[in-house]
This record gives structure tokens, sequence and C-alpha cells, in this order.
């Protein structure tokens, strides 16, 4: 009997009091949250506060959990004050998720809608981008740039921006952002109708709630630089081309350069790349105040944010804030959102083309000149790169004010009226300064000159809707009623003037030469009117129905053709409520999906059913006088109309094993017809380079988007892994203008790279085809007739069809910017010890099957002129060893013999023209990139409490850190060289990086701080 007391005794000794706190992943206290003893009876929940008391003893498990949150099983230690972190269910069949004008439980939806996790979007500087590029299957990003689900059209391709119900909302800071969903097929897109085509990314912001006013701090900064450099030759290396180009000429020829005739003593040379090139920084903040009752509630957050290019002379600032509020009293309900901007860019014209040819023999500066910048020689004619960033500079300035004001009221029990009414203004002002300067003989502009122009553009949005909801037994309805309308009002003046007194005094009226004062103005306007309607059905949970309707009318389109009708309907069947399910418990949820409907497109320029013309700079002497002319600008078509796109998606939603593991597949059939294309017609009709548009054309994209996760919590252990996947099929149907449309021009040669052809995918490359280098005389021979000029290391190109003439006729298809599927995965995991939480995370993002025509090989693989050149053209074939003996210097230079490779011989001029469009230039572009790595730690509770503080995390991380990838350019992520077309995607070099600038390195730190 005494040895069981002293057991008892033993075993009650070991009992103590557990003081714990329940909190979410953001580090809010959770209320209300169920605490169980595993084994036992004994349970508990959390107060106001997400704290709780029990005793317990080491060794014990306890069972958290609550609703919305994944369960987590703690292991008690020796600590007597734990506190433990719940992850949001993110498949809760609770879930509501936004829908275009209005909202819908997750489980519900019966359309293709992906909902993105707003966790990871603090977790990286540009956070939305990156997140929409790695985990959302059929999302393709390439510099900015967002395609869903292929390229529908010729132009344009951007999904609508919808942000808290505004069509075309300013993107919000990624800490104000609630939740974001993608909107992917017809079903989910047709309630926007013409602007549905691409695509629509709904966002949501934060809002206040009731309770006590917090302040919410989020800040980081980082520095970056070029993710990967392209090297090029040194000094001596290119005096040694140079002088082998001259060499491969003529052999007899005497007049090589004197300042090249020694290689070995000019060394190292110079490198203008380098000196263009920085370690750019960045940094941003967002500190937000919250709070509110249950009736009014606000959010109010400013940001301040720097960024330094990795590009010498450009920076800009950004300032913004945005309020927040929401007003109930009694059925009446009133909010809005409204965020205004500001940012200031500094910057000057820099060609990298230019820096890339300069010559590495030539120093960079030149203390005897004006300008303290050397000028160009030794046979490079080009300008100095690094003096134009520093002899000219640009401001802009953008100003804009955007967002929505919104009441609603219940008219009856489920019957809501709500009216929206939106604003988009931005104001925009240009400043653009050319310095009176003398760099070199190639480079000279006097007298001085500037430019100004200003532009403001006003966008009106009202919306009135109905929604109707009720529940009849099993039934339950909600229907949705609207009409819209937007306007649109652009005015622009720009002008210009030489000659100021001063680089300080940039005033338009100060120039001395009057003549040279020159003025210009501009004005649009575009309008849309808009009916709209929906329909859900849900039978017992089980069978789902949705119908969605818009009609929309613009002004972009004649009378007769105005109005458009935008119909959709899906349906749904959630498997998993059927009663035979429960003989499947691991299945949690099991639904098909399906989807049909008509989307359009209007996105052409203004004015386009009627003749245009042009007042801008026209002016002809009609008896010695000047007088204003007009110059016709745009043909007419009447006839022109929507471009309309068909819509198919059948999809299958998976999770098992208590929600832990979910899948969803999709497959979708997308066909654009009615094409808006701009089709060539002779000059001779009196229009410059402004073609009519015409609808005529048809194109279909194919594909599945398939998604996968599983995620679990094991005592203080979670862990989130997740993947997808996306395939396309790109086919053009049908085309006018003899079914081909030529594009994609390079520089220089103006040569159309790109082909668009019935059978094939937009915007393939277009040019010869090669045969490797010639390599023995009988391919010299066998080629004469029309390679009268080729030597050995030239390159071959392939008379396709055999008429010893090459020419047009022998081009061919070179490949597809198109990639075969585009994919990414992404980790999470966090460890929730007593001293605090650690958390990993990463991103990873790549495509497979996708090619790049990479021009900028064009000068950096030339070697026809004196241009510096890529260091892989030290790999340049020779036929024979070459023993070089200077005429001017007497310097003896050894060229080895080189047959194994790829890259021509050097000779000046290119008499073979090896340079034409082909196949040499283009490269695969697959690329897997780890586009985020993020490391964190998060302050334990005891802590926090002490401070007073509900949450403060710090972390640190690296972006775009590890590439893999065959191309040899700047960066495989090439983006298109114009916005409003996809027929020039994937050139890499077709401007001087302008919108394909080179994604950079970049490593960051931040903190999170909530009081």
């Amino acid at each position: 009997m005494a040895s069981m007391l002293m057991s008892i005794g033993r075993l009650s000794a070991q009992e103590k009091v557990i003081h714990g706190k329940i909190v979410s992943d953001q580090g809010k206290p959770i209320i209300g949250a169920s605490i169980k003893v595993k084994d036992k009876t004994l349970s508990t929940s959390t107060n106001e506060k997400g704290e709780f008391v029990l005793k317990l003893n080491p060794g014990e498990t306890i069972i958290v959990s609550n609703v919305g949150y994944n369960h987590v099983e703690y292991v008690i230690g020796n600590s007597s004050e734990i506190s433990i972190s719940l992850v949001a269910s993110e498949i809760a069949v609770d879930e509501v998720v936004v829908v275009g004008y209005g909202k819908q439980k997750k489980v519900d939806l019966t359309s293709s809608i992906a909902v993105v996790d707003t966790k990871d979007l603090v977790k990286v500087p540009g956070g939305t981008i990156a997140t929409l590029q790695s985990a959302v299957p059929g999302v393709q990003v390439t510099n900015g740039a967002i395609r869903i689900r292929g390229v529908g059209s010729i132009n344009g391709t951007d999904p609508l921006y919808v942000v808290d119900g505004m069509i075309g909302g300013a993107m919000p800071d990624e800490n104000n952002i609630a939740s974001i969903q993608v909107l992917k097929d017809a079903a989910s897109s047709a309630i926007y109708g013409a602007r549905g085509a691409n695509g629509v990314i709904l966002v949501t912001t934060k809002r206040g709630k009731a309770g006590d006013v917090k302040l919410d701090y989020n800040a980081f900064a980082g520095i970056k630089n070029i993710s990967h450099n392209v090297p090029l030759l040194n000094g001596q290396q290119l005096a040694e081309l140079i002088n082998e180009e001259m060499y491969n000429k003529d052999p007899s020829r005497q007049d090589y350069l004197a300042a090249l005739s020694k290689p070995s003593a000019i060394g190292q040379g110079y490198n203008m790349m380098n000196e263009l090139l920085q370690t750019g920084n960045y940094q941003r903040h967002n500190l937000s105040v919250s709070g509110g009752s249950q009736n009014a509630n606000f959010r109010l957050s400013g940001i301040y944010a720097t960024d330094k290019s990795i590009i010498i002379q450009d920076k800009n600032k950004y300032y913004g804030t945005q309020f927040i509020s929401d007003f109930t009293k009694g059925k009446l309900k009133i909010g809005e959102t409204l965020s205004l901007g500001y940012t200031r860019r500094n910057w000057s014209d820099k060609n990298i083309i230019d820096a890339q040819k300069w010559s590495s023999t030539l120093p960079l500066y030149d203390a005897n000149s004006s300008t303290g910048f050397a000028g160009a020689g030794n046979g490079t004619d080009v300008q100095s790169a690094l003096a134009n960033a520093y002899l000219n500079k640009n401001v802009n300035d953008n100003f804009s004010v955007n967002g929505n004001a919104w009441a609603t009221y219940e008219i009856i029990k489920g019957l809501v009226y709500k009216f929206n009414m939106g604003i988009d203004l931005s104001r925009v002002r240009n400043e653009g300064y050319i310095g009176n300067y003398s760099v070199g003989q190639y480079q000279n502009h006097s007298p001085d000159e500037l430019n100004i122009s200003s532009s403001q553009n006003n966008r009106w949005l009202f919306e009135n809707t109905l929604t109707y909801e009720n529940n009849f037994g099993k039934h339950a309805i909600s229907a949705l009623a609207g009409i819209t309308s937007e306007e649109s009002r652009y005015n622009a003046v720009n002008a210009g003037a030489r000659g100021l007194p001063s680089p300080d005094v940039l005033i338009l009226n100060s120039a001395s030469l009057a003549s040279s004062r020159l003025v210009g103005s501009g004005v649009g306007q575009s309008a849309m009117y808009s009916m709209l309607g929906r329909i859900n059905y849900n039978y017992d949970n089980r069978y789902l129905l949705t119908f969605n309707m818009r009609r929309d009318g613009s002004a972009n389109f004649s009378n007769q053709y105005r109005y458009g009708n935008f119909p959709s309907v899906s349906a749904g069947w959630r498997i998993s409520q059927e009663s035979f399910m429960k003989a499947f418990p691991a299945i949690s949820e099991l639904k098909l999906r399906g989807s049909y409907g008509l989307l359009g497109n209007s996105d052409i320029a203004q004015y386009q059913y009627q003749r245009t013309v042009s007042f801008d700079h026209v002016w002809y002497y009609l008896n010695n006088v000047m007088v204003t002319g007009a110059l016709p600008q745009t043909p007419s078509n009447p006839n022109v109309k929507w471009e309309s796109q068909y819509s198919t998606d059948l999809g299958l939603d998976l999770e098992l094993f208590d929600h832990k593991l979910a899948l969803t597949v999709d497959y979708y059939n997308k066909k654009t017809e009615d094409m808006l294309i701009n089709v060539p017609i002779s000059f001779t009709a009196g229009y410059v380079n402004n073609f009519p548009v015409l609808n005529a054309g048809s194109i279909r994209n194919r594909g599945w988007d398939i998604l996968a996760s599983y995620k679990d919590q094991v005592g203080n252990f979670g862990y989130r892994i997740g993947a997808n996947i996306s395939f396309v099929k790109n086919r053009v149907l049908s085309l006018g203008n003899n079914n081909e449309i030529l594009w994609g021009s390079i520089s220089p040669g103006g040569e159309n790279v790109t082909r668009t052809a019935v059978g094939r995918s937009v915007g393939e490359f277009w040019g010869y085809t090669t045969n490797g280098l010639y390599t023995n005389q009988a391919q010299l021979d066998e080629d004469k007739a029309f390679a009268p000029n080729a030597a050995l290391g030239d390159v071959r190109f392939n008379d396709r069809n055999g008429d010893k003439v090459l020419n047009d006729q022998d081009k061919d298809f070179l490949g597809s910017p198109i990639p075969d599927f585009s994919y990414g995965f992404n980790a999470d995991v966090s460890y929730n010890s007593a001293i605090g939480m650690f958390d990993l995370s990463m991103m990873w993002q790549g495509s497979q099957g996708n090619d790049i025509y990479n021009n900028s090989r064009y000068w950096g693989e030339g070697m026809y002129h004196y241009y510096n050149n890529f260091a892989s053209t030290l790999d340049r074939y020779r036929a024979e060893e070459i023993i070089f003996k200077n005429p001017v210097s007497g310097e003896t230079t050894v060229y080895p013999k080189n047959t194994d490779t790829d890259i021509p011989r050097a000779v000046l001029g290119d008499p073979n023209q090896n340079l034409r469009a082909s196949n040499r230039f283009v490269e695969e572009g697959s690329y897997l990139r780890l586009k985020v790595v993020n490391i964190g730690y998060s302050f334990s509770s005891p802590t926090l409490d002490r401070w007073k503080i509900d949450r403060l995390r710090f972390y640190v991380g690296a972006k775009n850190l590890l590439t893999f990838t065959k191309y040899s350019g700047y960066d495989p992520e090439v983006g298109s060289g114009d916005t409003r077309s996809n027929l020039s995607r994937g050139i890499d070099g077709q401007t001087p990086w302008g919108l394909s600038f080179p994604n950079s390195k970049e490593y960051f730190f931040g903190i999170q701080i909530l009081f």
C-alpha cells in the first residue's frame, strides 16, 4: 500500500501546469481553439488571447484543432510555456473564394479557378509575379508579361486585373493583398465578357477588423547583380581577331592598323560593359494601421520604395498610400478602396549593343576631351554608350489615383442591390534632355535639345447590380443581374526646342533657336456599355450548375458591330457527396466539372472603323505662306468586329487523406475566331506603315493544367510541397494575307525572323537552314553557283529547292518560342520550438521545348568588322595553322588550326553573308530556375508577450540564385520587344535590352512586425 502511494506521489510530482498559446501562421491569437489530451477525456479551449492552461505530464500529446486550420499533434516537453502555430487549411470545405461580382464556396466551383496562397507573396520582392510564375499551372510569365493558357491572339494577351471589384484596378503591394484568384476558363471569365479572353486575375485587399488598433510593418532591402554575364574579348584577343579578319580578306594586304599591330602589348584593354554594370540595390517599406468596431473598420497603409538598377544612371522612387474603410448601418453597407501612387524615374539613354561592340583596345575616358569621354576609333564606328549614359538625361513622373467606392442595401432578405463607382486617373510627365557635346567623330550633338510631354488619362466606371440568394430544402440558388458603363478620355501635349542657354535652365521658352520650337497634342476616348447576369444552382451539395452572360458594347466598333454577346455554362458533380463514397474514407473530396463559353477581344486601336488623319508636324507652303496640312493616318474598315474565343474546359478536383493530398487536373480547348489582324496593303494607297484591321484569322490552343500538393503537421514539424505542370499546343487555323504574317524585324538587315502561318504556331522563327561549315573543297565546288564567295570555314546554307539560287524560297521554320510545357514546384518547411519558429521555403520554375532567336550573336559572333566580339569567337574556324607576321610592327602571332567547331571563320566584310538570319541564331531556351529561397525566424510567444508584440519575424533570402540552361545569352526568360503583339516573342537582342532586360540575381533581408 505504501509502495502504491509512493508511485502515485511520483506521478503527481511529474505533472506540471502548462501555459500555452495558440496562434495562426500569421502570428495572430486563435480564439476558441480546441486542445484535447490524446487518449484521455481531458480537454480545454483557448480564451480571447489564444491562451490555455492544462496540467500535463512530459511526454503526453495534445491535439490542437480549430475550424479552418490544420490540426496539430504536439508532444509536451520540459518547458512549462509553449506556443503552437496552426496553419490555415487551404482546402477547408467552407472556404470561400472570390469570383466575378461575388463569392462562392470553393467546393461549389464549376469552373477553372486557381487560388493563390498569399503567404507566398511576402517571401520575396516582387512576390506576386514569382508566385504566379511558379505555383499556378497554365500561367506563364516572361519578363513581367503574363499569358494564361497559351497565345490566343497575335494581339496583346495580357490578363484583366480586377481589384476589389474595380476593373483595371491598380495592383496592390503584396503586403496589402488578402487573396488572389486566377480565372482561367470561359465559365469563370465570361462575366467580364470582352476583356476576359486572356484570363482574369481577381485581387482582394486586406481590410480592417473589429478589435484593437493594429500596426503592421513590413520592410525588405536587397542588392542585385546581373545573373549571367556574356564574356567579351579582351584587348589582345580583339586585336588578334581583327588582324585575322584582315588577313583572311586579303593575305597580301599591308595596311594593318598600327594601333593593333602589337596585340601582346595591348593586354587586357578596356571593357565598356563592365563600366555600365553596377551592383544595384532596393528597399521597400509598408506601414499600415487598421482597426475598427463591428459596424465600422478601416485600414490605412503607406509605402516608400527605391530601386537602383544594375545599369548605371537608372533609378526610381515610389511613394504610395492606400485607404480602405467599411461601414454598416442596418441593411446599408458602404466601403471604398483608394490607392494613390507617385513614381519618379531618372534614367539616361544607353545602347547596350554599342557597349558590346566598343573596341576593347580603346580607352573609355579621355582627360583632354571636353566631356571627359573617349571617342571611337581603331575602325570602330559606334557611339560611346558610357558617354551617352552621362550626357543625356530623362525624368519620368507618374501620378495615379485608382480605386472604387460602393454601397449595398438588402432590399428584402436575400436580395441585395449594389452600386459601384470606380476611378482610374493618371498624370504622366516626361522630360528628356540631350546636351551639346562632341565625343569623337561618330558622336556629335549640337545644339542641345529639350523635349517635354505631358498626358492625362481619366477613366470612370459605374456598375449597378442585383444579387439574390435563397435555399429551398436541398435546393440552393443565387442570381446576379447588372448594368455597367465605362468611359475613358485621353489628352496629351508635347513640345520641344533646341539651343538652351544652359543645362541648368531647362525651359522651352529660353531656347535661342525659335524656329526649333515644336508643339503637338493628341486626344482620344473610348467607352463600353455592358449588361451581365449569372445563375448558380446547387442541389444537395452534389449537383452544380452555373450560367453566365454578358453583353458588351464597345466604341471601338461601328454601330453595326458594336455589341457582342458572351455566354457560358458550367456544371459540376461532387461525387464525394454521394452515399456510395462512404466506402472510400480516404477520399475527402472528388468533383468532376466541365464548362463551355464564348469570350471576346476588342484590343485594337481606336477609330479603325473610320478613316483618320494626322496633323502632327504636317504643313505645306501656299503662296509662300506655311499652312497646316494633314496626312491620312489609318484606312477604314467599317465591318471590323469583335474577336471571339470559344473555350471548353474539363476538370477533376481530388483530395485525399483528410485534405492532405490535393490534385487538380484540367483539359482545355480554346479557339479564337475573327482574329483582329493588321493586313498589309500597297503603300500607293497613301498610308505609311498603317494597315487596315480585318477579322481574318483563327487560332487554337489545347492543353493540360495539372496541380498537386501535399501538406501535413507532425508534432512541431510542418511541411507543404506542391508541383504543377502545364502543356499547351498552339496552332494557327486560318489567316488573311495569303495565310502568312512575317514579323519580328531585326537590326541590322531589317529581316523578318518570325512567320505566322496556317498549320504552325504563332510567331515561329523563320530563316535559312544551314549544314554546318564548309570543311572541304568538294563542298565549295558543289555550292559555287549560289555561294561564289564562300571559303573554308564559312557557313554552308541549304539550297532547299535545288534551283542553285539562295533566296527567300529556301527559308524554313526554325523553331518556336512557345514551350512544350512549363512547370514549377515549391516547398515550405517549418519547425516550432520553445525559442520560436523556423521556416524555410523555396520556389522553382522552368520551361521546356521553347526556342530563342539570339540576335545579339549577330554582333557578338559576327567577326566581320572592327567591333568587339563574344569570347566564344576564340573557338573560330581555321582550316590550317596561320603564322602571321604583322607588316607594320613585325610581331608574329600564331593562329592554330581549328576545324572541330561550329563558329565560322573570321573575315572582314562577311563576303559569304554568314550573318543572314538562319538557324545558327536559334538556341534552345529551356531552363530551370530557383526563383526564390527564403529562411525565416519568428520569435516565440513568451518573448512577444514581454515585448507586447503580436508577431516578429526576420528573414533572409535570394532570388534567381540558380539557373540551369543551355542558352548562351544573358537570360533565358526573354521578353517581347512589342507588348501589343505576340509576333516578336522570344527574340533576344531585338532592341538594346529594353523590355527584354535580363533578370538579376538578388540577395535580400526583411522584417515583419505586428503590434
